[in-house]
Protein backbone atom coordinates (compact mmCIF):
# COMPACT_ATOMS: atom_id res chain seq x y z
CA UNK A 1 0.00 0.00 0.00
CA UNK A 2 1.05 3.42 -0.40
CA UNK A 3 2.80 5.84 2.17
CA UNK A 4 0.48 8.85 1.31
CA UNK A 5 -3.48 8.42 0.65
CA UNK A 6 -5.16 10.58 -2.01
CA UNK A 7 -7.17 13.65 -1.00
CA UNK A 8 -9.44 16.43 -2.71
CA UNK A 9 -8.31 19.59 -4.26
CA UNK A 10 -10.19 21.19 -2.01
CA UNK A 11 -9.03 19.80 1.27
CA UNK A 12 -5.60 19.70 -0.50
CA UNK A 13 -5.98 23.39 -0.73
CA UNK A 14 -7.35 23.88 3.10
CA UNK A 15 -4.70 21.69 4.33
CA UNK A 16 -1.56 23.90 2.66
CA UNK A 17 -3.08 26.74 3.66
CA UNK A 18 -2.61 25.46 7.27
CA UNK A 19 1.00 24.42 7.09
CA UNK A 20 2.11 27.25 5.31
CA UNK A 21 0.82 29.71 7.88
CA UNK A 22 3.10 32.20 9.29
CA UNK A 23 5.36 31.03 12.94
CA UNK A 24 5.26 33.66 15.47
CA UNK A 25 5.32 33.80 18.77
CA UNK A 26 2.32 31.95 19.65
CA UNK A 27 3.62 28.88 17.64
CA UNK A 28 7.44 29.48 19.69
CA UNK A 29 4.91 28.92 23.22
CA UNK A 30 3.24 25.70 21.51
CA UNK A 31 5.61 24.26 19.63
CA UNK A 32 5.80 20.28 19.28
CA UNK A 33 9.06 19.98 17.49
CA UNK A 34 10.22 16.42 17.40
CA UNK A 35 6.91 15.15 19.02
CA UNK A 36 5.63 11.93 16.72
CA UNK A 37 2.08 11.96 16.99
CA UNK A 38 -0.47 8.98 14.85
CA UNK A 39 -3.52 9.51 14.60
CA UNK A 40 -5.91 6.90 14.06
CA UNK A 41 -9.88 6.80 12.68
CA UNK A 42 -11.61 3.76 11.64
CA UNK A 43 -15.00 5.19 11.45
CA UNK A 44 -14.47 8.85 9.83
CA UNK A 45 -12.34 8.85 6.17
CA UNK A 46 -8.99 10.11 6.94
CA UNK A 47 -9.33 13.17 5.35
CA UNK A 48 -12.44 13.91 7.03
CA UNK A 49 -11.94 17.80 7.25
CA UNK A 50 -11.62 17.79 11.37
CA UNK A 51 -8.91 15.17 11.61
CA UNK A 52 -7.18 15.79 8.44
CA UNK A 53 -6.70 19.72 7.38
CA UNK A 54 -8.06 20.73 10.64
CA UNK A 55 -6.72 18.84 13.49
CA UNK A 56 -3.02 16.52 11.54
CA UNK A 57 -2.42 19.84 9.61
CA UNK A 58 -2.65 22.33 12.35
CA UNK A 59 -0.19 19.86 14.29
CA UNK A 60 2.14 19.30 11.67
CA UNK A 61 2.41 23.57 11.32
CA UNK A 62 3.44 23.58 15.05
CA UNK A 63 6.30 21.39 14.64
CA UNK A 64 5.15 17.62 15.61
CA UNK A 65 5.83 14.94 12.83
CA UNK A 66 2.01 13.29 12.15
CA UNK A 67 1.06 10.44 10.64
CA UNK A 68 -2.91 9.48 9.98
CA UNK A 69 -4.66 6.22 9.91
CA UNK A 70 -7.62 5.40 7.88
CA UNK A 71 -9.16 4.51 5.26
CA UNK A 72 -9.84 7.50 1.57
CA UNK A 73 -10.60 8.04 -1.44
CA UNK A 74 -9.12 11.35 -3.52
CA UNK A 75 -7.46 12.34 -5.84
CA UNK A 76 -4.34 14.49 -5.04
CA UNK A 77 -1.72 14.41 -1.68
CA UNK A 78 -1.61 16.14 0.94
CA UNK A 79 0.62 17.31 3.43
CA UNK A 80 0.72 15.18 6.31
CA UNK A 81 1.03 11.19 5.01
CA UNK A 82 -1.85 9.06 5.28
CA UNK A 83 -1.25 5.29 5.98
CA UNK A 84 -4.43 3.67 4.08
CA UNK A 85 -6.53 1.05 5.63
CA UNK A 86 -9.51 -0.86 3.42
CA UNK A 87 -13.08 0.78 3.80
CA UNK A 88 -15.15 -1.04 6.35
CA UNK A 89 -18.20 -2.58 4.49
CA UNK A 90 -21.14 -3.68 6.44
CA UNK A 91 -21.39 -1.42 10.30
CA UNK A 92 -20.49 -4.88 11.70
CA UNK A 93 -16.98 -5.05 10.08
CA UNK A 94 -16.28 -1.42 11.42
CA UNK A 95 -16.89 -2.49 14.87
CA UNK A 96 -15.40 -5.81 15.05
CA UNK A 97 -12.34 -5.90 12.31
CA UNK A 98 -11.81 -1.96 11.27
CA UNK A 99 -9.85 -1.03 14.79
CA UNK A 100 -7.38 -3.74 14.38
CA UNK A 101 -7.08 -2.97 10.77
CA UNK A 102 -5.87 0.17 11.95
CA UNK A 103 -3.43 -0.86 14.35
CA UNK A 104 -1.68 -3.22 12.24
CA UNK A 105 -0.99 -0.77 9.47
CA UNK A 106 0.64 1.16 12.29
CA UNK A 107 2.38 -0.79 13.91
CA UNK A 108 6.21 -0.12 12.81
CA UNK A 109 5.39 4.12 13.83
CA UNK A 110 6.69 4.46 17.20
CA UNK A 111 4.89 7.45 18.37
CA UNK A 112 5.01 9.86 21.25
CA UNK A 113 1.19 10.35 21.13
CA UNK A 114 -1.67 8.51 19.45
CA UNK A 115 -4.96 10.05 18.91
CA UNK A 116 -7.84 7.92 18.55
CA UNK A 117 -10.56 8.81 16.64
CA UNK A 118 -14.30 7.00 16.76
CA UNK A 119 -15.70 4.75 19.60
CA UNK A 120 -15.17 1.43 18.18
CA UNK A 121 -10.83 2.32 18.95
CA UNK A 122 -11.26 2.04 22.47
CA UNK A 123 -12.12 -1.68 21.95
CA UNK A 124 -8.13 -2.32 20.60
CA UNK A 125 -7.00 0.40 23.37
CA UNK A 126 -6.02 -2.39 26.18
CA UNK A 127 -3.62 -3.97 22.95
CA UNK A 128 -2.45 -1.18 21.83
CA UNK A 129 -1.27 0.29 25.37
CA UNK A 130 0.79 -2.85 25.21
CA UNK A 131 2.40 -2.48 21.65
CA UNK A 132 3.28 0.96 21.95
CA UNK A 133 4.19 0.94 26.18
CA UNK A 134 5.52 4.14 25.83
CA UNK A 135 3.39 6.07 24.15
CA UNK A 136 0.39 8.73 25.57
CA UNK A 137 -3.28 7.55 24.15
CA UNK A 138 -6.03 10.28 23.77
CA UNK A 139 -9.79 9.46 22.82
CA UNK A 140 -11.27 12.18 20.87
CA UNK A 141 -15.16 11.93 20.88
CA UNK A 142 -17.26 13.56 18.49
CA UNK A 143 -20.76 12.37 19.80
CA UNK A 144 -22.52 10.79 22.69
CA UNK A 145 -23.02 7.46 21.24
CA UNK A 146 -24.77 6.06 24.40
CA UNK A 147 -27.74 8.23 23.55
CA UNK A 148 -26.85 7.54 19.69
CA UNK A 149 -28.03 4.32 20.34
CA UNK A 150 -31.49 5.26 21.49
CA UNK A 151 -32.25 7.02 17.93
CA UNK A 152 -30.70 3.91 15.67
CA UNK A 153 -32.97 2.75 13.12
CA UNK A 154 -30.73 -0.40 12.62
CA UNK A 155 -31.45 -1.43 15.72
CA UNK A 156 -34.47 -2.97 16.87
CA UNK A 157 -36.58 -0.15 19.17
CA UNK A 158 -36.82 -3.12 22.00
CA UNK A 159 -32.99 -3.38 22.32
CA UNK A 160 -32.21 0.00 22.26
CA UNK A 161 -32.46 1.21 25.52
CA UNK A 162 -30.06 -2.22 26.46
CA UNK A 163 -27.98 -1.00 24.14
CA UNK A 164 -27.87 2.51 25.08
CA UNK A 165 -26.64 1.39 28.68
CA UNK A 166 -23.76 -0.68 27.34
CA UNK A 167 -22.54 1.28 25.16
CA UNK A 168 -22.29 4.11 27.95
CA UNK A 169 -20.88 1.84 30.23
CA UNK A 170 -17.88 0.16 27.87
CA UNK A 171 -17.07 3.63 26.20
CA UNK A 172 -16.63 5.51 30.05
CA UNK A 173 -14.84 2.41 31.03
CA UNK A 174 -12.27 1.91 28.08
CA UNK A 175 -12.03 5.45 27.95
CA UNK A 176 -10.81 5.61 31.63
CA UNK A 177 -7.86 3.80 30.43
CA UNK A 178 -6.79 6.72 27.90
CA UNK A 179 -4.16 9.33 29.17
CA UNK A 180 -6.71 11.91 28.17
CA UNK A 181 -9.88 12.81 26.33
CA UNK A 182 -10.89 15.62 24.10
CA UNK A 183 -14.07 16.17 23.64
CA UNK A 184 -16.08 18.48 20.99
CA UNK A 185 -18.28 20.36 23.14
CA UNK A 186 -18.29 20.87 27.19
CA UNK A 187 -20.83 18.65 28.85
CA UNK A 188 -19.36 15.63 26.32
CA UNK A 189 -15.92 16.48 28.11
CA UNK A 190 -17.47 16.20 31.42
CA UNK A 191 -19.25 12.87 30.95
CA UNK A 192 -15.78 11.55 31.48
CA UNK A 193 -14.06 10.63 34.67
CA UNK A 194 -10.14 11.32 33.34
CA UNK A 195 -8.30 13.54 34.90
CA UNK A 196 -6.64 15.30 32.03
CA UNK A 197 -9.28 16.38 29.31
CA UNK A 198 -10.11 19.21 27.18
CA UNK A 199 -12.77 20.36 24.48
CA UNK A 200 -11.84 21.01 21.44
CA UNK A 201 -14.90 22.92 19.79
CA UNK A 202 -14.86 22.01 15.88
CA UNK A 203 -14.59 25.65 14.91
CA UNK A 204 -13.76 26.70 11.43
CA UNK A 205 -10.52 26.92 10.51
CA UNK A 206 -8.88 30.56 9.74
CA UNK A 207 -8.59 29.74 5.96
CA UNK A 208 -12.26 29.13 5.67
CA UNK A 209 -12.72 32.78 7.08
CA UNK A 210 -10.55 33.77 4.46
CA UNK A 211 -12.46 31.76 1.67
CA UNK A 212 -15.38 33.19 3.07
CA UNK A 213 -14.58 36.73 2.97
CA UNK A 214 -13.13 36.26 -0.65
CA UNK A 215 -16.70 34.95 -1.40
CA UNK A 216 -19.04 36.58 0.54
CA UNK A 217 -21.36 39.03 -1.09
CA UNK A 218 -23.50 42.13 0.16
CA UNK A 219 -26.63 40.90 1.95
CA UNK A 220 -28.63 42.10 -0.86
CA UNK A 221 -27.03 41.32 -3.71
CA UNK A 222 -26.85 37.39 -2.38
CA UNK A 223 -29.11 34.98 -5.07
CA UNK A 224 -30.02 32.72 -2.75
CA UNK A 225 -32.77 33.27 0.00
CA UNK A 226 -32.24 30.63 2.38
CA UNK A 227 -29.75 27.55 2.41
CA UNK A 228 -29.46 24.42 4.60
CA UNK A 229 -25.57 22.63 4.91
CA UNK A 230 -24.83 19.36 5.76
CA UNK A 231 -26.61 15.83 6.42
CA UNK A 232 -30.25 15.07 7.13
CA UNK A 233 -32.48 12.17 8.50
CA UNK A 234 -35.57 11.40 6.58
CA UNK A 235 -37.77 12.95 9.19
CA UNK A 236 -35.69 16.11 9.81
CA UNK A 237 -35.80 16.29 5.63
CA UNK A 238 -39.20 16.35 5.45
CA UNK A 239 -39.43 18.83 8.01
CA UNK A 240 -36.99 20.89 6.81
CA UNK A 241 -39.10 20.39 3.19
CA UNK A 242 -42.04 21.54 5.30
CA UNK A 243 -40.58 24.95 6.13
CA UNK A 244 -38.88 25.63 2.77
CA UNK A 245 -42.64 25.14 1.27
CA UNK A 246 -43.91 27.90 3.81
CA UNK A 247 -40.70 30.28 3.10
CA UNK A 248 -41.82 30.25 -0.56
CA UNK A 249 -45.45 30.72 -0.14
CA UNK A 250 -44.92 33.49 1.85
CA UNK A 251 -41.68 34.82 -0.81
CA UNK A 252 -43.06 34.06 -3.66
CA UNK A 253 -39.76 34.01 -5.97
CA UNK A 254 -37.89 32.96 -2.96
CA UNK A 255 -34.73 30.96 -3.62
CA UNK A 256 -33.37 28.19 -1.83
CA UNK A 257 -30.32 25.35 -1.82
CA UNK A 258 -30.21 21.98 0.37
CA UNK A 259 -26.43 21.14 0.17
CA UNK A 260 -24.97 17.49 1.64
CA UNK A 261 -27.86 15.57 2.03
CA UNK A 262 -27.04 11.62 1.22
CA UNK A 263 -27.86 10.09 -1.82
CA UNK A 264 -31.36 8.26 -0.39
CA UNK A 265 -32.43 11.39 1.79
CA UNK A 266 -31.79 13.50 -1.88
CA UNK A 267 -34.71 11.17 -3.23
CA UNK A 268 -37.31 12.10 -0.44
CA UNK A 269 -36.24 15.36 -0.95
CA UNK A 270 -36.87 15.43 -4.44
CA UNK A 271 -40.53 14.77 -3.99
CA UNK A 272 -41.12 17.11 -1.44
CA UNK A 273 -39.49 20.79 -1.91
CA UNK A 274 -40.67 23.28 -3.58
CA UNK A 275 -39.61 24.66 -7.02
CA UNK A 276 -37.14 26.97 -6.37
CA UNK A 277 -35.38 25.18 -3.95
CA UNK A 278 -31.91 23.40 -5.69
CA UNK A 279 -30.89 20.05 -4.29
CA UNK A 280 -27.09 19.82 -4.28
CA UNK A 281 -25.52 16.61 -2.55
CA UNK A 282 -21.80 16.37 -1.37
CA UNK A 283 -20.02 19.01 -1.72
CA UNK A 284 -16.15 19.53 -1.37
CA UNK A 285 -15.70 21.27 2.32
CA UNK A 286 -13.67 23.70 0.70
CA UNK A 287 -16.20 25.23 -1.61
CA UNK A 288 -18.74 25.34 1.39
CA UNK A 289 -17.71 29.45 1.22
CA UNK A 290 -18.73 30.30 -2.09
CA UNK A 291 -22.31 29.01 -1.97
CA UNK A 292 -22.89 30.44 1.62
CA UNK A 293 -21.43 33.86 0.72
CA UNK A 294 -23.52 33.96 -1.98
CA UNK A 295 -27.02 33.25 0.77
CA UNK A 296 -28.71 35.45 3.18
CA UNK A 297 -29.76 33.61 5.87
CA UNK A 298 -29.08 29.66 6.71
CA UNK A 299 -31.24 26.99 8.38
CA UNK A 300 -30.51 24.38 11.10
CA UNK A 301 -33.40 22.24 11.83
CA UNK A 302 -33.95 19.91 14.93
CA UNK A 303 -37.10 20.36 16.46
CA UNK A 304 -37.32 17.15 17.83
CA UNK A 305 -34.16 17.71 21.18
CA UNK A 306 -33.40 13.63 21.49
CA UNK A 307 -31.16 13.09 24.39
CA UNK A 308 -27.70 12.85 21.97
CA UNK A 309 -28.03 16.52 21.06
CA UNK A 310 -28.21 17.89 24.50
CA UNK A 311 -24.34 18.02 23.96
CA UNK A 312 -24.23 18.89 20.61
CA UNK A 313 -23.24 21.81 18.95
CA UNK A 314 -24.15 22.31 15.50
CA UNK A 315 -21.37 22.76 13.35
CA UNK A 316 -23.07 24.32 10.03
CA UNK A 317 -24.61 27.57 12.21
CA UNK A 318 -20.50 28.33 13.01
CA UNK A 319 -20.35 28.12 9.29
CA UNK A 320 -23.22 29.94 8.12
CA UNK A 321 -21.90 32.50 10.94
CA UNK A 322 -18.24 32.34 9.46
CA UNK A 323 -19.54 33.74 5.89
CA UNK A 324 -22.16 36.70 7.58
CA UNK A 325 -25.21 34.31 7.02
CA UNK A 326 -28.14 35.76 9.07
CA UNK A 327 -29.31 32.33 10.88
CA UNK A 328 -32.48 30.41 12.00
CA UNK A 329 -31.73 27.60 13.99
CA UNK A 330 -33.30 24.88 16.64
CA UNK A 331 -32.65 25.78 19.99
CA UNK A 332 -29.71 23.75 21.47
CA UNK A 333 -27.59 24.04 24.82
CA UNK A 334 -24.63 24.47 23.79
CA UNK A 335 -25.15 26.46 21.25
CA UNK A 336 -27.73 29.16 23.53
CA UNK A 337 -24.57 28.92 26.08
CA UNK A 338 -22.02 30.49 22.96
CA UNK A 339 -24.26 33.13 21.62
CA UNK A 340 -25.16 34.79 24.86
CA UNK A 341 -21.82 35.87 24.73
CA UNK A 342 -22.17 37.10 21.15
CA UNK A 343 -23.99 40.65 22.32
CA UNK A 344 -25.55 42.37 19.99
CA UNK A 345 -24.30 40.45 16.80
CA UNK A 346 -26.94 37.52 18.91
CA UNK A 347 -29.52 40.05 16.84
CA UNK A 348 -29.04 38.06 13.85
CA UNK A 349 -30.24 34.56 15.64
CA UNK A 350 -33.00 33.08 16.08
CA UNK A 351 -33.31 30.62 18.16
CA UNK A 352 -36.62 28.12 18.49
CA UNK A 353 -38.38 25.92 20.56
CA UNK A 354 -40.76 24.56 18.31
CA UNK A 355 -41.97 21.44 15.94
CA UNK A 356 -43.81 23.84 13.81
CA UNK A 357 -42.56 24.44 10.46
CA UNK A 358 -44.46 27.63 9.97
CA UNK A 359 -42.15 29.16 13.10
CA UNK A 360 -39.34 28.59 11.08
CA UNK A 361 -40.60 30.14 7.89
CA UNK A 362 -41.76 33.18 9.91
CA UNK A 363 -38.62 33.59 11.18
CA UNK A 364 -36.51 33.36 8.08
CA UNK A 365 -39.19 35.55 6.18
CA UNK A 366 -38.17 38.40 8.99
CA UNK A 367 -34.57 38.10 8.66
CA UNK A 368 -35.29 38.24 4.95
CA UNK A 369 -37.33 40.99 5.26
CA UNK A 370 -34.31 43.12 7.34
CA UNK A 371 -31.84 42.41 4.98
CA UNK A 372 -34.39 43.61 2.07
CA UNK A 373 -34.78 46.66 3.70
CA UNK A 374 -30.77 47.11 3.88
CA UNK A 375 -29.64 45.55 7.29
CA UNK A 376 -27.09 43.29 7.72
CA UNK A 377 -27.41 41.20 10.65
CA UNK A 378 -24.93 38.36 9.36
CA UNK A 379 -22.06 40.70 9.54
CA UNK A 380 -21.66 41.30 13.52
CA UNK A 381 -22.36 37.51 13.54
CA UNK A 382 -19.15 36.95 11.13
CA UNK A 383 -17.11 39.49 13.51
CA UNK A 384 -18.09 37.35 16.41
CA UNK A 385 -17.08 34.06 15.15
CA UNK A 386 -13.13 35.20 13.79
CA UNK A 387 -12.80 36.61 17.23
CA UNK A 388 -14.42 33.48 19.13
CA UNK A 389 -14.38 30.98 17.04
CA UNK A 390 -11.47 29.94 15.17
CA UNK A 391 -10.16 26.56 14.93
CA UNK A 392 -6.49 27.52 15.64
CA UNK A 393 -7.81 28.52 19.49
CA UNK A 394 -8.70 24.90 19.45
CA UNK A 395 -6.11 23.82 18.03
CA UNK A 396 -3.78 25.45 20.89
CA UNK A 397 -5.59 23.59 23.60
CA UNK A 398 -4.57 20.22 21.83
CA UNK A 399 -0.88 21.22 21.92
CA UNK A 400 -1.09 22.19 24.89
CA UNK A 401 -2.18 18.36 26.41
CA UNK A 402 0.39 16.80 24.32
CA UNK A 403 3.15 18.97 25.95
CA UNK A 404 1.58 18.17 29.29
CA UNK A 405 1.53 14.55 28.63
CA UNK A 406 4.86 14.36 27.61
CA UNK A 407 6.16 15.70 30.53
CA UNK A 408 6.92 19.23 29.62
CA UNK A 409 5.18 22.34 32.03
CA UNK A 410 2.53 23.66 30.05
CA UNK A 411 -1.20 24.77 31.53
CA UNK A 412 -3.83 23.03 29.59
Amino acid sequence: MPACCTIDAASLGAAQAVTSAPRGRAWRELSLDGLDVLIVTSGHEATDHRVYAKQACSLRELGAHVTVVGFCDGNGCGPVPILPVPKPGARLRRFLVQPWRCLWRARRLNPDIIHFHDLEMLFALPVAKLWWRRAKFIYDVHEDFGNLMAVRDWLPPSSRPFARIVVNLLEKSLAGMADAVVGVTPPLTEKFANEKKITAFNYNAREFFARAARAARKPKERALDLVHVGTLSSRRALFLAEVLREVHRRKPGARSAIIGAAAEVQATLERAVPEGCLLLGKVPHGEIPSYLGNAKVGIDVHPWLEPHLEVALPVKVCEYMACGCAVVSSSMPVLDRLLEAAGPARKGVALLESEDPARYACEVVRMLEQIDRGADPGSALCDFASEHMSWEQEAGKIARLYRSLVGEPCAI
